[in-house]
């Protein structure tokens, strides 16, 4: 949440508790605002605005609470990100709806009366909300389900990148070119998913270096293991291999396998590799 909104919410906090405090340490100020009269209308000002301190005073509280536990308490769980997103993502909704309901009662509303109208209306209206309660369904599942989570690299109907957020309507991708783009929860459920975080395999990666036959061969295969050792964003386990693939006439090929901790970084460790590989070999004079 940005600076700005945060203190937009703090600026409309202030006004509704100041006026609400206001009116209730000037009685004069209470009866005067208490109803007001448009024509043969009559419309309860102290209700619509009781109604307001509830709502905003129940979103205000969510909000902090939703900080507390995304920038403290949740810090010093061994909850992954995902998980984290999806408690703080849950408790604003449930705090979402308490204000509303808190907001309708004190407008007087019986809550009881309240759902009998919406079972009546979801009949009438059921096929025009069916997008909107499809995807919302689906984002429970999702955010409390195994099937992808925050930072996982997927592929979505053929469109692939990484899992920025999961909203309770539809999901965040960033994509390989840096693109962000929503996708219905309901499409993500309903179409082909590939989670490339989740397969051990898609953590594999192979580097294939052709050296000349005249080089120190013994040096340079003890430099590329030397090299995979060094990086810190390859796993220990299983150890990373390397081995000669082929031999030609004029050359022998090595291949090296290694395990990635993390698959969103595998684009930028093959780069690496490559360019420290070359540089330790120019840099030892081995070819």
């Amino acid at each position: 949440m940005s600076a700005k909104t945060s203190l937009i919410e703090k600026i409309c906090l202030a006004i509704v508790l100041g006026g609400a405090l206001l009116i209730q340490l000037s009685p004069p100020i209470e009866k005067a605002l208490s109803t007001i009269h448009i024509g043969k209308m009559t419309i309860p000002l102290a209700p619509i605005y009781c109604s307001l301190v509830a709502f905003f005073l129940v979103m205000f509280l969510t909000r902090l609470i939703q900080r507390f536990l995304k920038n403290k308490l949740l810090l010093k769980t061994d909850l992954n990100k995902s998980t984290q997103a999806t408690i703080v993502s849950v408790i604003g909704y449930i705090g979402l709806i308490i204000a509303v309901l808190w907001g309708v009662s004190e407008l007087g509303v019986n809550l009881k009366n309240v759902t009998i109208v919406a079972g009546a209306l979801s009949v009438g209206i059921g096929f025009g909300l069916q997008n909107v309660v499809n995807n919302f369904i689906s984002g429970i599942i999702l955010l409390f389900g195994k099937a992808i989570q925050v930072n996982d690299r997927v592929i979505i109907n053929g469109k692939e990148g990484i899992v920025r957020q999961i909203n309770i309507r539809s999901t965040e991708l960033e994509t390989t070119e840096g693109i962000r783009i929503l996708i219905p929860n309901a499409s993500v459920l309903s179409t082909d998913l590939t989670n490339l975080s989740t397969q051990k395999e898609n953590n594999l990666i192979t580097l294939s270096f052709c050296i000349p036959l005249n080089s120190d061969i013994k040096a340079i295969q003890k430099l590329l293991l030397k090299v995979v050792a060094q990086e810190k964003r390859i796993a220990k386990t299983p150890s990373p291999t390397v081995f000669a693939i082929d031999l030609s006439g004029s050359a022998i090929t090595f291949e090296l396998s290694a395990t990635i901790k993390d698959i969103n970084l595998k684009n930028q460790l093959l780069s690496d590799l490559r360019v420290e590989v070359a540089y330790q070999l120019k840099k030892q004079k081995l070819i």
